[in-house]
């Protein structure tokens, strides 16, 4: 198993657990916020795809923006929300975003954050398996080329990892408000 494989491993690990945190999941839960300033469930897993997605592209390969899963695959034109230029570094994936931007991110469905997501790490996994470990060894275009291929991806998902401990506590927080309780993961 090369470098590869595991961050391969690791993506698709993280989308078996967020299949099953959200999958059993009240509709209400994936929007509701313990808090006016606080992110739901439905944003942070949006932001989990956006992220990586723009990692992927943009850091790691070094493509234009429009090349994302979420422009290229139809995601922006079905919803009518085009995230390039928001935020930190016009990224688009809820970092440094004002409340009014974070409003403007559509409501999608269970099964379509599910969708979205999964597109993303299928576009990451195919990246990886048509990858030499020797090129993720070379700095990446992002972040002014501080760090490699292997780095951004791999810090993409550290920050996927991160996410997915925060959707279980909003939801372990909405589940002791509302006295409602799903599956667990």
């Amino acid at each position: 198993m090369n470098a590869n494989d595991v961050l391969i491993d690791l993506l698709r690990d993280n989308q078996r657990r967020l299949h099953r945190v959200l999958e059993p999941m009240q509709a209400e839960c994936l929007y509701w916020t313990p808090d006016p300033d606080a992110n739901c469930i439905a944003i942070t897993v949006w932001h989990m795809g956006r992220l990586l997605d723009v990692f992927l592209t943009r850091q790691a390969q070094g493509k234009d923006a429009a090349e994302e899963v979420w422009l290229s695959r139809g995601w922006a034109g079905r919803t009518g929300h085009d995230p390039r230029g928001i935020g930190r570094g016009g990224w688009g994936s809820v970092n440094d975003y004002t409340r009014d931007e974070v409003a403007a991110i559509p409501r999608l469905s269970r099964e379509e954050l599910l969708g979205y997501y999964d597109e993303v790490v299928d576009a990451a996994s195919a990246f990886l398996s048509e990858t030499s470990a020797d090129r993720l060894l070379q700095a990446g275009v992002g972040l002014e080329g501080k760090y490699t291929e292997y780095q951004l991806i791999q810090m993409a998902l550290m920050d996927n990892v991160r996410h997915l401990g925060e959707t279980l506590a909003l939801k372990a927080m909405w589940e002791r408000k509302t006295g409602h309780a799903d599956a667990q993961i």
